[in-house]
């Protein structure tokens, strides 16, 4: 089996009951079937505990959360009674792995970590060098291949390679990447379907094209005028989502009343979020990496890009809301908004699922409003 990872994958370490936001409280635990029975055969007072706080669900099944959402076998050192009681080896898949993220095309598994952890996101975001990625090879047996399109995967493999360097291009502000690295995304969409793709590919390589690109979009969208009104549908769309945490309404409320006071003090804001400017660049880079190559599953490469562009776009927002409130912004309010959005979005299926639906719906999240909300509004350093 290859094996592909973010170089920074390698040094994470979880820290366990030490953590700020533990990954085992805030929203279900579900437990894969082959842990599910073993659990129901574990003898002794501790089998009767891991009984009683099953469920059974049809995929997967679940265990039954206590107050304020915590898993029932998280104790009060916030430590996993189950690791201690029967060994790290008999935990179920999704406590193994998070906050891991595994996905597998063919012979090829891609692993990386998840922005909901605080310690990845630190982990992520300290750097300040471009993320490169690595490749080995394991005795892993292939299982089982993908009903994928290899050449449609061998395209966005390649095409994927073109949106980091567009998204590391630090000879332009990031906002101007994200820009780019949409019209990118929208170009490949028009023919996912067709031999076209190499041919897209080929021009967003180009320099003097993106170059000549870019200035055609910022003279199209640097004029919007209905950024406010567009953020501000966004915002409804978000708080209309699943809630896991508390904290996650709060840092909506506190963009809109900054989006409906008129964003005061924004040219100062702005140029005080983009200081580190490569945290943005990683942030792309990370749903980039996560998500864009999933389109071989469903031909949708579009509403990835919107997925990673709007992240920007309300991290930006959510960081000028937080200075104009606190009136500071440092590097730990910044992957505290990161990891507050990545939990909320990324890990509910039916918020995600919810997100790329009105992606769909709303004229607010179309290519013109996203395009014109990072080019033509206050965000922008």
């Amino acid at each position: 089996m290859k094996i592909r990872i973010p170089e920074y994958y390698k040094d994470f370490e979880c820290i366990g009951g030490e953590c700020i936001d533990t990954c085992c409280a805030g929203w279900e635990v579900d437990v894969d079937k082959k842990s599910s029975a073993y659990y129901k055969s574990v003898e002794g007072t501790f089998g009767d505990r891991l009984r009683s706080m099953l469920v059974d669900y049809p995929v997967e099944d679940r265990f039954i959360l206590q107050d304020n959402a915590r898993c029932p076998f998280l104790n009060d050192r916030n430590l996993c009674d189950i690791y201690s009681e029967l060994g790290k080896d008999k935990l179920c898949e999704t406590c193994t792995n998070f906050p891991r993220h595994i996905t597998e095309f063919g012979n090829t598994r891609e692993i990386g970590i998840s922005l909901s952890c605080p310690i990845a996101a630190e982990l992520i975001m300290k750097r300040t060098q471009p993320i490169k990625f690595e490749m080995y090879e394991n005795d892993e047996k292939i299982s089982g291949y993908n009903d994928i399109d290899a050449g449609l995967y061998y395209n966005l493999c390649a095409a994927r390679e073109t949106a980091y360097n567009i998204c590391q291009n630090r000879d332009l502000q990031i906002n101007h990447r994200a820009v780019l690295f949409l019209d990118f995304a929208a170009a490949l969409q028009k023919k996912i379907k067709s031999s076209g793709l190499s041919g897209i590919i080929s021009d967003y390589k180009d320099e003097t094209f993106i170059r000549s690109r870019l200035n055609k979009l910022i003279n199209k969208y640097s004029k919007y005028r209905k950024a406010d009104i567009s953020l501000l549908e966004w915002l409804d769309t978000y708080k209309s989502l699943e809630h896991i945490k508390n904290e996650w309404p709060v840092m909506l409320s506190d963009a809109e009343e900054y989006i409906k006071k008129g964003m005061p003090n924004a040219e100062n804001s702005a140029i005080l979020i983009h200081k580190r400017d490569y945290e943005y660049e990683h942030l792309l880079v990370y749903y980039i990496y996560r998500y864009f190559l999933r389109a071989v599953f469903d031909d949708r490469l579009f509403e990835k890009a919107q997925l990673a562009c709007a992240a920007l776009i309300m991290q930006e927002l959510s960081g000028m809301a937080w200075y104009d409130k606190n009136n500071d912004f440092s590097f730990v309010d910044q992957i505290t908004i990161m990891r507050i959005y990545s939990k909320e979005t990324e890990h509910s299926e039916e918020n995600l699922e919810e997100l790329y639906t009105q992606f769909h719906k709303k004229k607010a999240f179309s290519c013109k409003s996203i395009m014109g909300i990072l080019l033509g509004s206050n965000l922008g350093a």
